[in-house]
């Protein structure tokens, strides 16, 4: 008789956590603001044990959700030599950009590394970057989309350009979320998202062509595509609740697009329609089956227009190193064949132990970063070109690219009396 499988003994969640590596807290300036915050301490300690009691209790008291549960757990990983590659990222600034009066200054960058062999015997790397003028609110929110299309634009030009490769690594999503969470009309209607969508299909199907895996590896993931799949609302996000539930070293799948979104629509319509206001109670459960009814329509819909978006597998794994890495979500499109077990296998082989990330996903992060700074120092090029263009409507005209609101400048441009190592 066999012994029983390390992944089948009782999970994590009913045995103390096993690490505790917090450093102790570094002194800081107590101001009232800073105290303020440090006073929401116990509010939020309470409101994780809260959750995490709440999963503990579901589980006791449905045997059968915590059979389904731990049934999706698949056998450990191994350390699978990576196939040649690249690592795909693209970044804008996430507070938005440098504002000012003329309109919010974005720049938004794509690039890619190469890894295991993917240009031969040297190394490879490239970057894009697009500078923005945004004149509104509502244009600054596209700057997510923008960086999306270049991004995939960028995984087009590596399918054609980079023959030995194999494997792309996406950091984020393969498939931008308004792309099937919206309606096939919404779509249509964005001249950004039309865009988006046109240009993630060619990159689907020249990678099918050409026979590349694709794999989104997902960081923050707050999803709950686990509770699509068992049927019942969890308390914990997926990326939580597999943190809680896999061992180092193993891995469980969640399922495709095509079958997960459909009945994720019905969890997200029963959500909303119990954050209805107490005089809609009698009401609530025929709203959650028009929303359901709405939401399902519009996901069915986007995948019958692009049916490759719902052959995306979703899975979880969680890394061999190390000890107390948290489980990463990963969304794969294996059109190499090379196995879903294999390709996380690499991805576990490829582990940085600091971060429990595939390294290549780390480096091409570190590549395509942009500090803060850069942006000062392009708006002053921008004025100085300025100047000489606009020489006939005096200096006034340069208002127009000052900041709004000086006291951020700080952060912005480089401390006077520091140089490279101060």
């Amino acid at each position: 008789m066999q012994p029983e499988q390390p992944w089948r003994q009782p999970p994590p969640w009913e045995e103390p956590f096993p690490w505790s590596t917090e450093e102790p807290e570094e002194a800081f300036e107590a101001t009232p603001a800073a105290l303020a915050a440090l006073r929401e301490s116990d509010a939020i300690a309470e409101k994780l044990v809260r959750l995490l009691k709440s999963l503990r209790d579901m589980l006791d008291a449905d045997e059968g959700l915590r059979r389904r549960l731990e049934s999706l757990v698949a056998a450990p990983l191994g350390r699978e030599k990576p196939v040649p590659g690249v690592a795909v990222d693209s970044t804008f600034p996430i507070d938005g950009g440098l504002d000012l009066v003329g309109g919010h200054l974005v720049v938004v960058v794509a690039g890619y590394v190469g890894f295991a062999g993917a240009c031969g015997g040297t190394r490879c790397s490239e970057a894009h970057a697009r500078a923005l003028l945004l004149e509104s609110e509502e244009a600054r929110k596209q700057v997510p989309l923008v960086a999306k299309t270049l991004e995939r634009v960028l995984i087009r030009r590596i399918l054609r350009q980079v023959p030995r490769v194999r494997m792309v690594l996406v950091d984020g999503e393969l498939i931008p979320y308004p792309l099937v969470f919206k309606s096939q009309k919404a779509v249509e209607r964005s001249r950004l998202l039309s865009r988006l969508d046109r240009v993630t299909a060619e990159m689907l199907r020249e990678a099918r062509e050409r026979g590349v895996t694709l794999v989104g590896v997902v960081k923050r993931s707050y999803s709950y595509l686990l509770s699509a799949r068992l049927g019942r609302r969890l308390p914990l996000n997926d990326k939580a609740v597999m943190t809680l539930l896999l061992r180092p070293g193993s891995y469980a799948v969640a399922g495709r697009f095509s079958e997960l979104l459909p009945a994720y629509a019905e969890l997200v319509a029963a959500q909303k329609a119990r954050q209805l206001p107490p005089e809609a109670l009698d009401e609530r459960e025929s709203i959650a089956k028009q929303l359901a009814e709405k939401y399902r329509e519009a996901i069915l819909g986007r995948l019958a227009r692009r049916p490759s978006y719902g052959e995306v597998v979703v899975a979880f794994y969680r890394p061999s190193r190390p000890a107390n890495a948290s489980a990463v979500r990963v969304e794969v499109l294996d059109y190499a064949g090379l196995g879903l077990e294999k390709i996380l296998s690499m991805l576990n082989a490829m582990t940085n132990p600091a971060t429990g990330l595939p390294y290549p996903v780390d480096l091409v992060d570190e590549y395509t970063r942009i500090e803060a700074r850069v942006l000062e120092l392009l708006r002053r090029r921008v004025v100085k070109r300025l100047a000489e263009l606009l020489d006939a409507y005096g200096p006034g005209a340069l208002l127009v690219l000052g900041h709004t609101n000086p006291e951020k400048r700080y952060l912005y441009e480089k401390p006077l009396g520091r140089g490279r190592g101060g």
